[in-house]
């Protein structure tokens, strides 16, 4: 759709000022109506219209939570290494003594082959590059390693990042590159968790942000958990303990470069200030698109609403100033979209 007048329009006078304004009315209200679109889909996928699948976990309290998640997390998670460590990753799925280990890109960059897993039990074993692999490989920062091993190691439970709604708790593991001390903030319900004997940490959050299409590289989940460098590749669960998400990118990077859109675009100021308040990961269906036989392993039956009683809606009063924000941001882009439109409305018709 062509929002905006050609540059025929400019030889334009009909009416003198009074056409110049129903022209910027015009286009405003074609903008009116695609950000009504946008918010019907969610700017912001908050997953208010979203179900949630319910189990026996509902129940349990925050530490007995994490105390699971952590449990999950070791059983999963490897370190990618080359001589030297180079990042995380966790096993997705295994056929026969073959397993399949998810990463980031950029943890490969970081090193080079051969590369080597250390599974949860400290044994190594040399990986190599799945090659057949579709063309999305290049679009996203994930990669796919392969390993053989004649020992029996827990897979991931993949859930989906459809399914998540800002405010909700969320845990990242990974391996930091240095321990951090354990640290505690009741507000945000935030902490970390460490397996001393590896080195893993579970870094505790909430989820601020879903992006209704990608940044570059396929990165679309926003977290308030604070990721560091080492937990690239790891595994981003919910409060079942699935895996929604790839670790890839920490909160307040170095780089003063914005975010931008897979299309070449960039999100309004708003929005680009919350993407660099937040830790970012990709959604786990980016790696389903790029190896088929993982389609298996993304199942989203058997699910509906979650009872209101439940860890979801502990800490109502922050997870309402959340989504607030979500919203107060999805408006100020709105507004800033509806404001260039009419500012090039205004120069065209010069």
């Amino acid at each position: 759709m062509n929002w905006l007048p050609n540059k025929r329009s400019r030889n334009l006078r009909v009416g003198g000022k009074n056409y110049i304004d129903r022209l910027i009315i015009k286009t405003a209200s074609q903008v009116i109506k695609l950000t009504i679109c946008l918010v019907g889909t969610g700017m912001f996928l908050s997953g208010d219209a979203a179900s949630l699948k319910l189990n026996s976990w509902t129940s349990v309290s925050s530490r007995e939570l994490a105390l699971k998640i952590n449990q999950i997390a070791t059983e999963i998670s490897v370190k990618i290494l080359d001589r030297d460590f180079l990042g995380s990753g966790f096993i997705v799925q295994q056929s026969g003594q073959k397993y399949l280990v998810i990463t980031n890109q950029h943890v490969l960059r970081a090193g080079e082959a051969p590369y080597t897993i250390e599974t949860p039990d400290g044994n190594t074993y040399l990986a190599k590059v799945v090659s057949d692999i579709t063309d999305n490989f290049f679009n996203y920062d994930l990669a796919i390693l392969e390993f053989e091993a004649n020992q029996i190691y827990p897979t991931a439970k993949i859930g989906s990042s459809l399914f998540l709604k800002v405010g909700e708790p969320i845990f990242a593991a990974g391996f930091p590159y240095r321990q951090s001390t354990v640290q505690k903030n009741p507000n945000l319900w935030e902490q970390t968790q460490t397996n001393t004997s590896r080195g893993l940490s579970i870094k505790q959050g909430r989820i601020a942000i879903i992006l209704n299409q990608a940044l570059e590289e396929g990165y679309q989940i926003g977290y308030t958990n604070d990721v560091k460098k080492g937990m690239s590749g790891g595994p981003l669960l919910n409060s079942q303990g699935e895996v929604v998400g790839i670790n890839g990118k920490h909160a307040y990077p170095l780089w003063e470069s914005p975010e931008v859109y897979q299309d070449g675009s960039e999100p309004c100021p708003a929005l680009q200030e919350l993407i660099i308040r937040s830790s970012l990961a990709i959604p786990i269906e980016k790696s389903i698109e790029l190896k088929p036989q993982l389609k298996s392993l993304n199942s989203v039956s058997n699910y509906r609403t979650v009872p209101k009683s439940n860890l979801l809606t502990k800490n109502s009063h922050l997870i309402a100033k959340m989504q607030a924000e979500a919203r107060e941001t999805e408006q100020k882009c709105q507004d800033y979209l509806i404001e260039s439109v009419r500012n090039q409305g205004r120069d065209t018709a010069e």
